[in-house]
């Protein structure tokens, strides 16, 4: 019998950040190939390929490119594979279990943990393609092989490979249970799982922003949890750079807190085996493997809203900005008192002197908010705010002993030296805005998002309004344009 070989092309491009899924799911289709002629003198074996580069594991074979790019390609995506494992590994696992994982970073036999079972072939093309990433799968009657190849024109792209690692590993799981002869299921990876699980590994590796969760938070996503899960990747690529960062966000957490469901990881492992070939709707394919979210309807947005809330609380030693923390210093450094009629009065730090005419006790009790807050703040300021931190300290102790003598200086040599610490910060924003303007060697599409978004709102018809304002101010406009032109 002939060996049949069947290759499938999935297409990912981004404007921003690559997304590294398909635009069309990949279907079976068989091809046939002549049969390779055995040379004279029997089956001898082939020479050892040059110029290709294998990973630790041995899942990734990288080719094309020179020998630095290969081996920095094969090293991004056996990390990527090394943290996407992690995020799927049982927290109860054994210290042994990590000991060897860790001792085996370096082992180029590989093998790890969750050993693969279809490789990947990685090819490095120079030069901008159409796509900038596209990916293959081949099988013969025995096995799988996935390919992968990455258009490179200017360096290593860490968001690209990262994506695309994810992808591929998604892929890889999907066939490890499934007979080569017998596929036939198209692939479909969503950009709400590449996205989640990108930021989940961030957050684990304590790298995420938790800014942009934040804005998400007061702000509201913008995706309900339907359209999160059937936004496309051509819809993903359509989208301007805040609504990208808000997906990239509510995935990143409707992923954690899959994890966090009880037994998450390992029903997360048997989710992702499945995701790539489930052609269904995916909440049912999440009940499946999280039966916990069988509970009620809305059980999993609760745990999605929930984990969302928790992601943005800061942690107690995060530390501030400059601008956060001048304003955080203004709201600490407020006095709490009560006038004769008994109502509450607030003084800032320029009303010390009042503060300073009450007896001893009501002085204590108007300064100890303020010293209690300059207490936490410590813990999370600018680090050169901590000596000014502790002068405000020592005034305050000052005015609540009753001195006097000085306090006003201090005060308006401190007011200074933040003064002249927001100009500094000001213009080494500056010179680094300057730096990475100067210095860039790609565009980030956040122009071509406004002027994408100014032409839908030219294009788009606006609504007609028929209250007093609206026909007041067209009685006016009409008035000025039919007066003569002088």
């Amino acid at each position: 019998m002939s060996r049949g070989t069947v290759k499938l092309a999935l297409l990912c491009a981004a404007a921003v950040f690559p997304l590294a899924a398909q635009e069309i799911p990949p279907q079976a289709l068989p091809v046939e190939e002549p049969a390779v002629p055995v040379p004279a003198g029997g089956n001898v074996p082939a020479p050892e390929e040059k110029g290709r580069a294998m990973s630790r594991s041995g899942m990734f074979r990288v080719s094309g490119g020179d020998q630095a790019r290969r081996g920095s390609v094969a090293l991004l995506l056996e990390q990527s594979k090394d943290d996407f494992e992690a995020l799927l590994r049982d927290r109860n696992a054994g210290a042994e279990e990590q000991a060897a994982k860790k001792a085996g970073f370096f082992d180029a036999e590989g093998g790890g943990l969750d050993d693969f079972k279809v490789p990947v072939n990685v090819e490095i093309v120079p030069g901008a393609g159409k796509e900038p990433v596209e990916y293959s799968l081949q099988f013969t009657e025995k096995e799988f092989v996935l390919g992968i190849r990455v258009h490179m024109d200017r360096g290593v792209d860490h968001e690209l490979l990262g994506r695309a690692a994810l992808t591929i590993l998604l892929y890889e799981r999907a066939l490890r249970d499934v007979a080569p002869g017998e596929f036939s299921d198209p692939l479909v990876v969503r950009p709400w799982l590449v996205e989640g699980l990108a930021e989940a590994a961030k957050w684990r590796a304590g790298r995420a922003d938790r800014r942009i969760y934040e804005g998400v938070f007061k702000r509201g996503g913008g995706f309900t949890l339907e359209e999160l899960f059937e936004l496309s990747d051509k819809s993903y690529r359509q989208l301007d750079g805040a609504s990208r960062l808000a997906f990239q966000a509510l995935s990143g957490a409707l992923v954690m807190a899959l994890l966090e469901q009880p037994e998450g990881r390992g029903a997360f492992r048997s989710f992702s085996g499945e995701a790539a070939r489930f052609a269904g709707e995916m909440p049912v394919l999440l009940r499946k493997h999280f039966p916990d979210l069988n509970l009620s309807e809305r059980s999993l947005a609760k745990w999605w809203a929930l984990t969302l809330a928790k992601l943005v609380q800061p942690q107690l030693t995060e530390v501030l900005p400059i601008r956060d923390t001048e304003m955080a210093l203004d709201e600490a450094l407020q006095f709490h008192s009560r006038d004769a009629d008994g109502n509450a009065v607030n003084r800032g730090i320029d009303g010390w002197e009042a503060v300073a005419d009450l007896d001893r006790f009501e002085r204590e009790e108007a300064i100890r908010p303020a010293e209690d807050g300059l207490v936490r703040l410590s813990y999370r300021c600018f680090p050169s705010y901590r000596s000014s931190i502790e002068k405000y300290q020592q005034i305050l102790r000052d005015i609540a002993g009753g001195g006097r003598d000085g306090i006003a200086e201090r005060l308006q040599e401190l007011q200074e030296e933040r003064r002249v610490r927001v100009e500094r910060s000001l213009r080494a924003r500056d010179y680094m805005d300057y730096f990475e303007i100067s210095r860039a060697r790609s565009l980030s599409g956040e122009f071509d998002d406004y002027l994408r978004l100014k032409k839908e709102l030219e294009l788009k018809p606006r609504p007609q309004r028929k209250d007093r304002i609206t026909d007041y101010l067209d009685t006016l406009q009409e008035a000025y344009e039919s007066r003569p032109k002088r």
